[in-house]
C-alpha cells in the first residue's frame, strides 16, 4: 500500500486546530518546533484516503484564512516505513526536576542515582492533543510537579490524551477527575489510563463544567489547558470547585490573550501566586478568594 506524510508549519496558536485535523483523520501525529515561532505537524494517510485528505484540506485552508502558515506538504512513504516515521519525531522529554515523558514504544527505566526522583510518564503521542512537546503542555506539567503533593485531588479540565491526569497520578495524587468535551479525547485517555494503570485513580467524563461529579470545595489543584476563553467562561465553576487552600493552573492561551484571564479572575477575588511562560505562551496559578 502507498502512504503519504503530510506535513505543515503551524503558527503556535493554530498547533491545536491542526492537531486535531490529523490526529481525528490522519494516522499518527507527531509535532516538533520548527524555528521560534513555529511547529512542525505530521500525520500519514493511505494515497487511497481521499475523503480524509479532503476534510484535511479543507481544515487547513480555513486556518489558513486566519493566519500565514506554510504550505501543506505531501510526501509518499513506503508502507513498511510509515510507521516508523511519524515514531522518529519523538524522543524522552525531560520536564522540570524529575518528570520523564516516554513514548510507549522506547525503553526507557529511571535511572538507578535518581530513581527516588524520576517519575515516568508514558504517553503515545498519536492518539490525542496532549503530548509535552506543545509549550501549554510543558509548563503545566511544570506546575504540576510543583504543586500536587502526596494524596491530593486533581481536576484536568481539557485532558486530551490524558498527560496531565497521569503525571497527576505518577506525583501522588489519590484522586483525579480528568474532563473532555472531544471524544476523540475520551477515547484517548481512557486508553492511555489503561496502559498506564492509572485508571482506579481517575474518573474520566465527557462533558464540562458545571458537572454533577465535580462538587464545591472538593480539589487541591485544578489545571485547565483549554483557552483564555474557555477559562473565563468556567472560572465560577472551577474556582468553585476549589479548596480554600486551593490552586487554579491556568493555561492555553498566548501572552496577549491572557489579560482577560488575569481580569476575570482578578473580579473574582482570585491572587496569582506563579507565572510560567515558554515561547509566546503562558500558564498561571491562581489562588481563590480566602472567605
Amino acid at each position: 500500500m502507498a502512504w503519504q506524510e503530510l506535513s505543515i508549519a503551524v503558527p503556535h496558536e493554530f498547533v491545536e486546530p491542526i492537531s486535531y485535523l490529523f490526529s481525528r483523520y490522519g494516522r499518527g501525529l507527531s509535532m516538533e518546533p520548527d524555528g521560534p515561532d513555529r511547529i512542525m505537524l505530521r500525520t500519514y494517510l493511505l494515497d487511497s484516503s481521499r475523503q480524509r485528505m479532503a476534510r484535511i484540506d479543507v481544515g487547513v485552508k480555513l486556518v489558513s484564512s486566519l493566519s500565514n502558515m506554510g504550505d501543506l506538504v505531501i510526501r509518499e512513504v513506503l508502507d513498511e516505513d510509515w510507521q516508523n516515521a511519524w515514531k522518529s519525531h519523538f524522543n524522552l522529554l525531560r520536564i522540570g526536576d524529575r518528570l520523564v515523558i516516554k513514548p510507549t514504544w522506547i525503553d526507557y527505566a529511571p535511572q538507578p542515582e535518581v530513581v527516588n526522583k524520576e517519575v515516568v510518564i508514558e504517553i503515545d503521542p498519536g492518539m490525542a492533543f496532549g503530548t509535552g512537546y506543545h509549550p501549554t503542555t510543558y509548563t503545566c506539567l511544570e506546575a504540576l510537579e510543583q504543586h500536587v503533593f502526596d494524596g491530593a485531588s486533581v481536576l484536568d479540565l481539557g485532558t486530551g490524551s490524558g498527560i496531565l491526569a497521569i503525571a497527576a497520578v505518577r506525583l501522588g495524587a489519590r484522586k483525579v477527575v480528568a474532563v473532555d468535551t472531544d471524544p476523540q479525547a475520551i477515547k484517548a485517555a481512557r486508553q492511555n489510563f489503561r496502559r498506564t494503570k492509572t485508571g482506579k485513580t481517575v474518573t474520566l467524563i465527557q462533558g464540562s463544567l458545571p458537572h454533577a461529579t465535580v462538587g464545591q470545595k472538593q480539589f487541591d489543584l485544578a489545571v485547565a489547558n483549554i483557552s483564555a476563553r474557555a477559562v473565563c467562561d468556567r472560572a465560577q465553576f472551577i474556582v468553585s470547585s476549589l479548596k480554600d487552600t486551593g490552586i487554579l493552573v491556568a493555561s492555553g492561551m498566548m501572552r496577549d490573550q491572557s489579560q482577560q484571564v488575569f481580569d476575570t479572575l482578578g473580579e473574582m477575588g482570585c491572587s496569582v501566586i506563579q507565572e510560567w511562560s515558554r515561547e509566546d505562551w503562558v500558564t498561571v496559578a491562581f489562588r481563590p478568594p480566602q472567605d
